[in-house]
C-alpha cells in the first residue's frame, strides 16, 4: 500500500513530466509568434517601400520578445513620446544650427537626461526613444531638414504598425494560462544612480564628442554606443563577458545580414527575399526560445540583422554592399569602444551600491566611517 511519501513522489514526477512535455510547445509558440511577427512586418515595409521601414519590424521584435502583448495605454504612451521626442529635436536642434559650440552642449546635456530616465527606472523603449531623439535627430538636421523630419513622422507610425501587428501575432498565438510566472523575474541589484549615471557619460559623451567633431556618418555607431552604455552600465566583473556576448551576437547577425543580401542579389525575386527572410527570422526565434545558455543573445542578433539586411534593401541609393559592410564594421567598433571604456570604468570607478542616507549618515561621515 502506498505511503504518503510516495504519493508526493508520484504526484511530483507527474506535474514535472507534465511541464517537461507543455515546454517545447510554449517555447516553439512563442518562437513562431516572433518570427511570423518580425517577418511580417519587414516585409509589408519593404514591399510598400514607406521611409524607416525596416524600423516597424525592429520594435516588432523587441515587443514580441516578451510573453503579453504590450497593453493599448502604454502603446499609445510610447507613440505620442515617440512623436513629441522627435519632433522637439528637430526643432530645437534646427534653431541652434547656426551655433555649432551651443548645439554640441545641447546635445550633450540632453545625452546625460536620456540616460538619466534609464537610471531612474523608465522603460526601455522610452529610454531607446530619447536616445535616438538626442542622437539621431542632430545628425539628420545637419545631413537634411526633409529626412529629419520623415524620421520624426514615420518613426511614430512604424511603431504604431508594430504595434498592431504585435497585438495580432498574440491574438493568433496567445501564451497559455500558466506559462507566465507572477513575479518570476529577479529584483534588481541595488545600485548608486549618480555613480551608474557618471559610468554612462563617460563612456558615450566622448564618443558623441568625437563623432560631431569629426563629422563622421557612422551614425550607427554613434547609437549603438548610447545603447551600450545604458545596458552594461551595471556591469562589473562581468562587463567582459557580457560585452563578448553582445560582440558575439551582433556579429552573428551582421554575419547573417551579408549571407542573405548576397542570396537576394543572386535572385532578386521578392517572394525569394520573403522566403530568405523567414527562413532567417524563424532561426533566430528558434534560437531565442531554445533554453540554451546564450539564447537571450538572439534577440540582439535579430535586432541586428533586421538592422543590416533593412538598411540596406531600402532604396538610399549607393552601393548597398559597402554600406552593409561599412554598418558591420560600426558595430563591431562601437562594442570595441564600450568594452575598452568600461573596462577602464571597472577599474577606476566601479559600480557600487546606494550612499546611506539614514538618520546617523552625517555622524558616521564625520567619525569618518565609510558610506559606500
Amino acid at each position: 500500500m502506498p505511503t504518503g511519501r510516495d504519493r508526493d513522489r508520484d504526484r511530483d514526477e507527474e506535474a514535472l513530466r507534465a511541464a517537461l512535455l507543455s515546454e517545447p510547445e510554449l517555447d516553439t509558440r512563442k518562437g513562431v509568434r516572433l518570427a511570423l511577427g518580425v517577418g511580417f512586418c519587414f516585409l509589408l515595409g519593404m514591399a510598400l517601400q514607406w521611409p524607416f521601414a525596416f524600423l516597424a519590424a525592429i520594435f516588432a521584435g523587441l515587443f514580441l520578445q516578451g510573453d503579453q502583448a504590450p497593453r493599448l495605454k502604454a502603446s499609445v504612451t510610447l507613440i505620442a513620446m515617440g512623436l513629441v521626442s522627435l519632433m522637439a529635436g528637430l526643432l530645437l536642434f534646427s534653431a541652434l544650427e547656426p551655433y555649432p559650440a551651443v548645439f554640441l552642449v545641447a546635445q550633450l546635456v540632453l545625452l546625460v537626461w536620456a540616460f538619466s530616465l534609464s537610471v531612474s527606472g523608465k522603460p526601455v523603449l522610452m529610454v531607446l526613444l530619447a536616445l535616438m531623439g538626442v542622437l539621431l535627430m542632430p545628425y539628420l538636421v545637419g545631413l537634411s531638414h526633409t529626412v529629419a523630419l520623415q524620421l520624426a513622422v514615420w518613426m511614430p507610425l512604424n511603431m504604431a504598425l508594430a504595434f498592431l501587428v504585435c497585438a495580432g501575432a498574440f491574438a493568433l498565438l496567445p501564451t497559455e494560462s500558466g506559462s507566465v510566472l507572477p513575479g518570476a523575474a529577479a529584483p534588481a541589484a541595488a545600485f548608486d544612480p549618480e555613480r551608474r549615471l557618471v559610468r554612462m557619460t563617460l563612456v558615450a559623451a566622448p564618443f558623441t564628442l568625437a563623432f560631431q567633431l569629426s563629422s563622421s556618418g557612422a551614425v550607427l555607431t554613434l547609437l549603438f554606443v548610447a545603447i551600450l552604455a545604458q545596458q552594461l552600465a551595471a556591469s562589473t566583473r562581468a562587463g567582459p563577458a557580457v560585452a563578448r556576448g553582445m560582440l558575439l551576437a551582433n556579429l552573428t547577425g551582421g554575419a547573417t545580414a551579408v549571407l542573405a543580401y548576397e542570396l537576394v542579389v543572386i535572385n532578386t525575386h521578392f517572394g525569394f527575399m520573403a522566403v530568405v527572410t523567414l527562413v532567417i527570422c524563424l532561426i533566430m526565434a528558434q534560437w531565442f526560445v531554445s533554453g540554451r545558455p546564450d539564447a537571450a543573445l538572439a534577440g540582439s542578433a535579430l535586432t541586428t540583422f533586421i538592422i543590416l539586411f533593412g538598411g540596406s534593401m531600402a532604396p538610399f541609393g549607393g552601393d548597398v554592399e559597402v554600406k552593409m559592410l561599412d554598418r558591420l564594421v560600426q558595430v563591431a567598433a562601437a562594442l570595441i569602444w564600450v568594452l575598452g571604456a568600461f573596462l577602464a570604468l571597472d577599474a577606476f570607478l566601479p559600480e557600487r551600491e546606494p550612499v546611506s542616507r539614514g538618520p546617523n549618515w552625517r555622524s558616521r561621515r564625520e567619525q569618518g566611517a565609510p558610506t559606500t
